[in-house]
């Protein structure tokens, strides 16, 4: 596939289908294109703030997609994307509201953290949305973006249960993120609703840049679980290496499972089971729902399917069937 054609896709041309502007996105890094953080001279614009562990400039980091989607929806419209990294000052302090108040923007996404009461106060007049990832703000131009990771999780705990699983530890990011909270509480239903016991000892929490992993995937694999659900791909491909370095066989000691589908999951060996966030069409929503707040319709959040991604990491116990009443 030509160059020409992936600057297409980005560029938002309309002598390409729809069909080979998705598959042209989601190669792109195979194709050298690099995400552009500079900002662009168009007339209207969108800013993008960005905070701690989503990263954007490389194929395999979790923001790189979302941008791409971004881009190209706003492209189309002829609308540029400047992104902005937000610094540990800025975000104690809120002091990143002037780079929306120039009269020019339609609206910011945030990625990694929510917009402070400060900022939020700031713009309260301008009427500017505003669209964060997998948080929750008080504001009424304010809605939430992201996949079920609610039904993502329960989707993963049936899929362990189902090739014999009853022993599932649980391996979360930070304690106090939003994401790992909510994910905690699926793992948690999901283990009732199959009538599993929930071990607090095969539960833990760390970092979702995987540092420190070794600390808490070796507790919990001591306490006998077969298998693990990690919040993300990186913890779970962190958790794989710990795991093997203390002597486990991956899946055949202990399975993994991981959360994204980042490209870092399928070079893991064992490649790992896990679920996909469609990270384009995550990018893509966040410009229209942009477009629609500003036309006047009220959203509070949009949520996207997660889908099972079958890989290696997990080992058949046993095949079960899942209950009609829990499908």
């Amino acid at each position: 596939m030509a160059k020409s054609t992936v600057s297409k896709a980005i560029s938002g041309a309309t002598d390409i289908s729809e069909k080979t502007r998705e598959r042209v996105l989601a190669c792109a890094g195979e194709m050298g294109y690099q995400v552009k953080a500079k900002h662009v001279s168009y007339t209207k614009s969108i800013v993008v703030f960005i905070y701690g562990s989503i990263h954007y400039d490389k194929v395999d980091q979790f923001g790189y997609e979302i941008i791409l989607g971004l881009q190209a929806a706003a492209a189309e419209h002829g609308i540029g994307v400047n992104i902005t990294a937000i610094s540990n000052a800025e975000l104690k302090s809120g002091n990143y509201y002037s780079i929306v108040s120039g009269g020019n923007c339609e609206g910011a996404v945030f990625l990694g953290f929510k917009p402070h009461h400060v900022f939020i106060e700031h713009i309260r007049s301008l009427n500017i949305p505003l669209v964060i990832l997998d948080n929750n703000v008080d504001y009424q131009l304010a809605a939430r973006v992201g996949c079920d990771s609610a039904e993502g999780i329960r989707q993963m705990v049936q899929y362990l249960w189902m090739r014999g699983h009853d022993r599932i530890g649980f391996l979360g990011g930070e304690e106090d993120s939003i994401v790992t909270q909510e994910r905690y509480q699926a793992y948690s239903d999901a283990l009732k609703e199959l009538g599993l016991e929930e071990n607090k000892d095969a539960v833990r929490y760390g970092h979702f840049s995987a540092k420190g992993t070794r600390k808490r995937i070796l507790p919990i694999a001591q306490t006998g679980v077969t298998a693990v659900v990690c919040i993300s791909d990186l913890l779970a491909c962190s958790a794989v290496q710990e795991l093997e370095k203390a002597g486990y066989v991956v899946p055949a000691d202990i399975s993994v499972t991981g959360y994204d589908n980042l490209p870092v999951s399928e070079y893991s060996q064992p490649r790992i089971t896990t679920m996909y966030q469609n990270r384009i069409h995550i990018g893509k929503t966040a410009f229209v729902m942009l477009q629609q707040m500003n036309s006047g319709i009220s959203i509070e959040a949009v949520s996207l399917r997660p889908e099972l991604i079958e890989r290696e990491s997990v080992k058949l116990i046993a095949k079960r069937i899942l209950p009609e009443e829990d499908k």
